[in-house]
């Protein structure tokens, strides 16, 4: 068949064919079902495919039994060929929207491809017999013959085969040798498949690109024609360019015919005849040795195709709603439009509730926020504007409100907690309907009103609070958490004195307050005075406490605690401070003799007490007489009394009495009091 004309400007020959098969269709539905099978249409047109190659030079050494040799290079290449033509065949009614059309196409060679093998021979040396070696130079041959071009497939082989070039040519006289020369070849080929590229266009559009591979049969195309194609639109289906890589393996051959001339015995007859005659004495055939191997690529023409204008869609989509459905309110119900569909892909679906929404594709879900028996349409639309309907229904179920009583919180004990809890109707068309109700777990009277209310516990411990919800179906549903009720922490400050003296009254105060900076009254606090107790005492109603204390530590600064061991309703506390203690200041006064004679003995007497009067015992006073001294130790009263034996002469000497606080007793002196003295004068007068 003529190749369609590509021109959509004139009807051509495939449109008037459509026509044809138009009117023929008619007659065929008029006949009965079977008449009316359309009939498949066939396009072709003819093509070439052609290639060249190089091949690697062979070298050759070679001699026959009959005393033919000859050496040289053989530079190899190859020429082929190959007629052809590119057909598909489809059916025209399928060139319509949203239809698989599946042309079939194919190659065909036409009729038969030719193969070329060039040779050159170079350096050319040629013996037989007695002849030769002779220097022949760089003949050519062409070995062609006919070799097809099959597309895939098991290896074959084609023969080919030159003309005959003479080597030794003699004189046109009787009783010279002669030599000639053709070469063979034996080509094994590897075929393959011819590869091209399929162009769909619609209207010059692309409308889609596919590799195929050309084989010896013909091959359906799945080719599927878009909705998305507008009607009207001339469908141009084109094969690209052709190509292929073939493998060549040549085995290649010199022929030799020698021989030498006779007298033609016709000039007896015919003096215008030849007058010797060529004598072949062998034809020996030297095979070279190895094979020339290579790839030959072929190239060729492609070709283009119209199948006509489009057809528009007349296949209306198939709408699948699925159901019935069931659910509940609150709760997205997925619906199944997967048994919908469409030659033209799967259609657009619109769904349509009777409670007002609107949903769109395959799978979609709606929520519906009541119970109650729903309906709905669906609408299922394909590209080409055609559309199908059909109802569904959802029966829904009532659910109790979800509620959050909140999480579980602590507080101390006499304090507002507040219960902030929520309620969601699963169908918010329920949510202004909810009634609530609060439990809090410590036996006092619930409370009702709303989701959020504050109460106090009056003692610790951990109380369960529930809250519970209904809406107007009166359908329940509850929620607790756990409120601990904790002891109020305390907080203890040492208030006291911050510096003291040895063995003198003093005072240790402190004050309880809890964390919301209320007294804490009638609590027992002990203190403490270098980590030893120094007593304790129950806090006033400004929550104070204070104790006395006479510290009995010598000079230095110590650390004073405030301890709180806490009880059910407050946790222990403490804290600390520090007192900085002094020595004590004491007195001594002198009581004795003021005078006396020399060499006379004399009472001295002094009086030691500490500031605030008390006698102190058992210390150390030291009498100092001019430069006489006695020591002695004072008694219960503090009175130190002794003796001396006047040796000094007449005269008024500085008389002391002094107590010097020793590194002794409990606590020790030297740590404890201030040393003191008494002076005076003591006349020591005549016989």
């Amino acid at each position: 068949m003529n190749r369609v004309p590509e021109s959509r400007g004139r009807p051509g020959r495939f449109r008037q064919l459509l026509v044809a098969l138009s009117i023929a269709g008619l007659a065929a539905l008029a006949l009965g079902p079977a008449a009316a099978l359309a009939a498949s249409t066939t396009l072709s047109t003819p093509t070439s495919l052609s290639g060249n190659r190089t091949l690697t030079a062979l070298g050759f050494n070679l001699s026959s039994s009959l005393g033919v040799t000859a050496t040289g290079t053989a530079a190899i290449s190859a020429h082929w060929t190959q007629p052809a033509s590119l057909g598909t065949t489809f059916d025209p009614n399928l060139v319509r929207q949203g239809r698989n059309l599946n042309p079939t196409y194919s190659y065909t060679r036409t009729p038969t491809g030719t193969l070329t093998v060039d040779y050159t021979l170079q350096n050319l040396q040629v013996s037989w017999g007695s002849i030769g070696p002779l220097s022949l130079g760089s003949p050519t041959y062409s070995a062609t013959g006919p070799c097809n071009l099959i597309a895939g497939g098991a290896d074959y082989v084609c023969n080919l085969s030159s003309s005959q070039v003479s080597l030794l040519y003699p004189s046109p006289a009787p009783f010279l040798p002669y030599v000639k020369l053709s070469l063979g070849a034996a080509v094994t080929i590897t075929p393959q498949g011819i590869n091209t590229l399929r162009t769909a266009t619609f209207s010059g559009t692309p409308g889609g690109t596919n590799g195929l591979l050309l084989g010896e049969a013909p091959i359906t195309d799945g080719l599927f024609i878009p909705c998305t194609v507008g009607a009207g639109d001339e469908l141009s289906y084109g094969l690209g360019a052709l190509s292929t890589t073939i493998g060549l393996s040549i085995k290649s051959s010199l022929v030799f015919d020698v021989g030498a001339t006779v007298p033609n015995p016709e000039l007896l007859i015919n003096p215008l005849a030849d007058a010797v005659l060529y004598a072949s004495f062998a034809t020996p055939t030297l095979d070279i040795p190895g094979t020339t191997s290579g790839d030959i690529a072929m190239t060729g023409a492609g070709a283009t195709f119209d199948m006509g204008a489009v057809q528009k869609n007349n296949v209306p989509p198939v709408v699948g709603a699925g159901g019935p459905y069931s659910g509940a309110e609150g709760s997205p119900v997925t619906f199944d439009g997967s048994g919908s569909s469409s030659v033209c892909g799967f259609p657009t679906l619109r769904w349509d509730f009777s409670d007002g929404g609107v949903a769109f594709g395959k799978f979609p879900t709606h929520t519906f926020q009541g119970p109650g028996t729903y309906s709905g349409q669906l609408t299922a639309t394909d590209t080409t504007g055609l559309v199908s309907t059909t109802t569904f229904s959802a029966t829904i179920t009532n659910l109790p409100p979800v509620v959050n009583a909140g999480p579980d919180t602590s507080s101390a004990w006499g304090r507002l907690v507040a219960f902030n809890g929520s309620a969601a109707d699963p169908g918010a068309n329920d949510q202004s309907t909810l009634s609530y109700s609060w439990g809090f777990g410590d036996g006092t009277p619930s409370a009702t009103g709303g989701p959020s209310v504050l109460h106090s516990y009056a003692t610790p411990g951990d109380y369960v609070s529930t809250l519970s919800v209904c809406d107007q179906w009166s359908a329940c549903s509850s929620s607790s958490r756990t409120v601990h009720v904790r002891t109020r922490a305390v907080t203890a400050a040492y208030l006291g004195d911050t510096t003291g003296t040895f063995d003198t009254a003093g005072r240790l105060t402190a004050s309880l307050t809890d964390e919301f900076g209320q007294a804490v009254a009638g609590r027992s606090v002990s203190f403490t005075v270098n980590g030893a107790a120094a007593g304790s005492s129950a806090t006033d109603g400004g929550g104070s406490v204070f104790v006395g204390f006479t510290p009995a530590l010598v000079a230095g600064l110590y650390g004073t605690g405030v301890s709180f061991v806490g009880d059910t309703l407050y946790n222990p506390a403490s804290a600390a401070g520090s007192i900085s203690i002094v020595k004590k200041a004491t007195s001594v006064t002198y009581t004795g003799a003021i005078s006396g004679g020399p060499n006379k003995i004399v009472t001295l007497s002094a009086v030691l007490r500490d500031a605030t009067g008390k006698a102190l015992s058992g210390r150390s006073i030291t009498f100092q007489l001019g430069t006489q001294s006695v020591t002695t130790t004072t008694g219960l009263t503090g009175v130190a009394t002794t003796t001396l034996k006047l040796t000094q002469k007449n005269a008024t000497y500085s008389l002391t009495a002094t107590y010097t606080p020793a590194n002794t007793g409990t606590p020790i002196d030297a740590g404890a009091y201030v040393g003191s003295s008494s002076s005076g004068s003591f006349s020591i007068g005549g016989k």
